[in-house]
């Protein structure tokens, strides 16, 4: 049996920053320090990191996690949180540490920068996780998180200006036929896409390999 591992695999950029600035984090501070959901999702990484001290707080809204950290210090996951989420921890006292990746942080600022000029932003994610969440938080009224075509076709925008955008870690084909979908029903909406580099090519490189062989084996977590 052959046995091809595809390139590029593993953690991309941002998860391998993240796990950087929670290790150092840990190993400079003294008192409780607190991971405001999954660094990243991956079990196996996520008990690594409690294993060093870095408790889990396992709450999917951000802003009733907070609640359940008393004292300390408070990472943002690689996901990005909302800025009521930030402006949360400061009023609880907590020492905040941002972990962000920097792709997300550059879709949080490209979405807040659409709706300070008016536009309605259409944003293609997954319910329920803490991506959009964040970023949806960027602009609450004007961003419009929708996951399947039912949503996009319940949309009810003032077609002025709309603009499209999307999670950074969605499957590339998904979303490009979504984006269709939201150009369809506004058709001078603004295209965003903001699937990061590192998600297309390990999607571009699967699908590749999956022509040369048998079987496709992902190692990972569901999550």
């Amino acid at each position: 049996m052959e046995v091809l591992k595809i390139t590029p695999r593993g953690y991309c950029h941002g998860v391998v920053d993240a796990f950087r600035i929670a290790k150092r984090v840990r190993e400079e501070t003294q008192g409780p320090v607190h991971m405001l959901g999954m660094l990243v999702h991956n079990t196996h990484a996520t008990d690594d990191l409690q294993q060093q001290g870095i408790a889990l707080v396992d709450q999917p809204d951000r802003l009733r996690g907070l609640e359940q950290v008393k004292e300390g210090t408070v990472i943002f996951t690689a996901h990005g949180v909302s800025p009521q989420v930030k402006q949360r921890a400061i009023e609880l006292g907590l020492k905040p540490v941002d972990a962000t990746c920097s792709d997300v942080v550059r879709t949080h600022e490209l979405v807040a920068d659409l709706a300070r000029q008016g536009y309605e932003v259409v944003y293609i994610g997954r319910k329920g996780h803490p991506e959009p969440e964040g970023v949806v938080g960027e602009a609450p009224g004007k961003v419009f998180l929708v996951q399947d075509p039912a949503d996009i076709d319940a949309l009810e925008l003032k077609g002025d200006r709309v603009a499209v955008t999307c999670q950074t870690t969605l499957s590339v084909w998904d979303t490009e036929d979504l984006i269709g979908r939201v150009q369809s029903r506004y058709p001078n909406a603004e295209v965003h896409n903001e699937i990061c580099r590192a998600t297309q090519e390990r999607q571009e490189a699967a699908v590749e390999a999956a022509k040369l062989v048998d079987l496709v084996i992902v190692v990972g977590s569901p999550r």
